[in-house]
């Protein structure tokens, strides 16, 4: 396993991430992220399973994303900050 930090992920998922705060009221630094990376599946070569773990810095909250072929983690952390399970954004 291969151990990411939010800067070393692709730009558009950085990008789609800090949108998905935005549009909640957080900003990026309100999260730790970082991308656990197994090895490529046999047989498919081109799909490297990993797990996406954010991390509420004040508050502690933590979720874990599966991030599987077809299917979009900041998506699923965008619904959950719908949810408020990572509270409210701080006041400026």
């Amino acid at each position: 396993m291969v151990q990411k930090l939010f800067y070393e992920l692709p730009a558009d998922e950085r990008e789609s991430f800090e949108s998905a705060c935005a549009r909640h009221g957080f900003v990026q630094q309100d999260f730790d992220v970082a991308a656990e990376e197994g090895t490529p599946l046999a047989g498919r070569p081109s799909h490297t399973p990993r797990e996406i773990t954010v991390a509420r810095v004040i508050g502690g909250e933590v979720r874990r994303y599966p991030d599987r072929a077809g299917s979009s983690w900041i998506a699923a952390f965008e619904q959950d900050l719908a949810r408020d399970v990572f509270g409210f954004p701080l006041a400026d």
